[in-house]
């Protein structure tokens, strides 16, 4: 029969059903029914059983996983509100409030955008009727139930880098203090600084570098300028004067320490080949000893506090103290010992003579460059003296008493008698008396 041609897409149980339903039909129209009346109750009794037969395979269809819209790719639920503006489908046979209380079911919702909550919980609310049932294309859960951009609040509810802490908050080479923000202008300059007035240095650090390499830093230091032949080195570094240090150890020592020291802001090396095998330090190199004799000097022959002060802040101990080089020579060792208690005896002097008696502040200036000058060499009796008076000019009392009692403690281990020289003792009984 034609009609039932046309009906193909029924299911097999269906199309058995059509056909049975077309014969008694027939047969019925055979039997005397008027063939109009047979034949339009046949088509309607049809058409009834395709539709139960379609109803019946979408519900069997939509009994498998369903996607709701925008999870399968971002794994976020929307609101069934949303969606229902939107003109999402929902599953067939189900009305739109059953689809959004099973889409907003406890352990199923995934707050929106990348939340960084462990659990998130949207709650349900009411949504209007939508209609009982959508049919053909409606069914199809493709781009018209995935919103995109509009339902799936990407970047406008996921607040990406502004919640996670990420290069906005993990302070980089903005916060990085390099070279640039040390100096505030630029990369540091590089700088070597000798220092002998007191323990040993290099930069201002005492074990910077190795002691073979401090020892050829300082012997170059002492040279004044003029440098030291190989020879000279070899001699100097070896073990003592009868053990020369090779000349193969003395190159590769001299490789090592410019390793170490780097480059100066010229590009040359600190320690510099003068040609025919001398060695010199660079000119940009610091040597306090060096600047102490220049300062000291202009300061004594001038009487200038100013030159006197600076030469006397480079002082921060006995010279050479806990340096034992087998050339270095005590008399050399003693002769610094002696320019820098002739500094401190100056400055002191400068200023308790511009103190008057009256100046408490110039008083305590004798007192600081008494201090120092017997950090450098303690048996120094006259600046034990000048300490006394400057704590009496500055009304310290028992400064005097404490400064006569540690004087008598370092003489005690220098001189024969153990006692202080007379004129130190008449100085403080007058002191004390007054």
């Amino acid at each position: 029969m034609p009609h039932a041609g046309g009906l193909t897409c029924a299911a097999p149980g269906a199309q058995a059903r059509i056909a049975a339903v077309t014969a008694h039909a027939g047969t019925a129209a055979m039997g005397g029914v008027p063939w109009p009346v047979s034949f339009g109750a046949g088509l309607l009794i049809g058409l009834a059983v395709v539709t139960v037969a379609r109803r019946r395979l979408r519900r069997g269809q939509a009994q498998g996983p369903t996607q709701v819209a925008g999870t399968a790719q971002t794994g976020e639920v929307t609101r069934a509100g949303e969606a229902t503006r939107a003109g999402e489908a929902t599953r067939a046979g189900e009305s739109v409030p059953t689809v959004a209380r099973r889409a907003l079911a406890p352990g199923r919702a995934v707050a929106a955008g990348r939340s960084q909550t462990a659990t998130a919980t949207v709650a349900a609310r009411r949504l209007p009727p939508g209609p009982a049932e959508t049919t053909g294309p409606a069914e199809t859960t493709g781009p018209a139930e995935t919103t995109g951009p509009a339902e799936t609040t990407g970047p406008a509810e996921t607040t990406g880098p502004a919640e996670t802490t990420g290069p906005a908050e993990t302070t980089g080479p903005a916060e990085a203090t390099g070279p640039a923000e040390i100096t505030g202008a630029g990369p540091p300059v590089p700088v070597v600084r000798i220092g002998v007035l007191g323990p040993l240095t290099i930069n201002g650090l005492s074990g910077a570098l190795v002691p073979a390499q401090s020892q050829l830093v300082v012997a170059l230091a002492m040279s004044n300028g003029d440098g030291l032949s190989n020879r000279q080195l070899c001699r100097l570094l070896g073990a003592d004067d009868g053990h020369p240090r090779p000349p193969d150890s003395l190159r590769q020592l001299i490789v090592r320490t410019r390793r170490q020291l780097g480059r100066a802001a010229d590009g040359k090396e600190w320690i510099e080949h003068l040609g025919h095998g001398r060695y010199a330090l660079h000119r940009d190199a610091g040597f306090d000893w060096a600047e102490f004799g220049t300062l000291a000097g202009e300061g004594i022959s001038a009487k200038d506090a100013g030159a006197l002060t600076a030469a006397l802040a480079l002082v921060r101990g006995e010279p050479f103290a806990d340096c034992y080089y087998w050339w270095l020579d005590p008399a050399l060792v003693e002769s610094m010992r002696g320019q820098i208690v002739r500094a401190a005896e100056v400055l002191a002097e400068v200023s308790l003579a511009e103190a008057g008696g009256a100046a408490r502040a110039d008083g305590a200036a004798a007192a600081r460059a008494a201090r120092t000058g017997l950090a450098a060499d303690p048996a120094a009796e006259q600046l034990w003296r000048l300490l006394m008076r400057a704590e009496h000019a500055a009304g310290n009392l028992a400064g005097v008493h404490d400064a006569w009692g540690r004087c008598r403690t370092a003489i005690a281990e220098v001189a024969a008698d153990g006692e202080p020289e007379k004129e130190t003792a008449a100085l403080y009984a007058g002191l004390v008396a007054r």
